[in-house]
């Protein structure tokens, strides 16, 4: 039997969203959620385990592209090449000073 809940109004609006992206409707995005974060909670995984392995996979998935010809490998950098060219770098006279009183 359906439940009603009350959820934020921050939470309603970001479920919407991702509801009309996913082709989902508002309760089965907030229940696909839900499971989610139970499977995750269940996994004994941290946060900082999700992160790393989405990192992975997207350079996984960025070196694959660029190996089979869909994205030049420049298209990968974060700082385009001519800002890096005209980048100085400028230290502070005493920067490799003996003195670590300077430091």
């Amino acid at each position: 039997m359906a439940q009603s809940i009350r959820i934020s109004d921050d939470l309603y609006a970001l479920a919407l969203a991702e509801s009309r992206l996913m082709n989902r409707s508002l309760a089965q995005q907030l229940e696909h959620w839900a499971k989610t974060g139970m499977a995750f909670e269940g996994s004994g995984a941290n946060l900082d385990d999700i992160r790393s392995a989405a990192v992975a996979f997207r350079h996984t998935r960025d070196a694959l592209d660029v190996k089979q010809g869909r994205r030049a490998s420049h298209s990968l950098a974060v700082i385009p090449k001519a800002a890096i060219r005209r980048a100085r770098l400028t230290f502070p006279a005493d920067a490799f000073s003996d003195d670590k009183s300077a430091w």
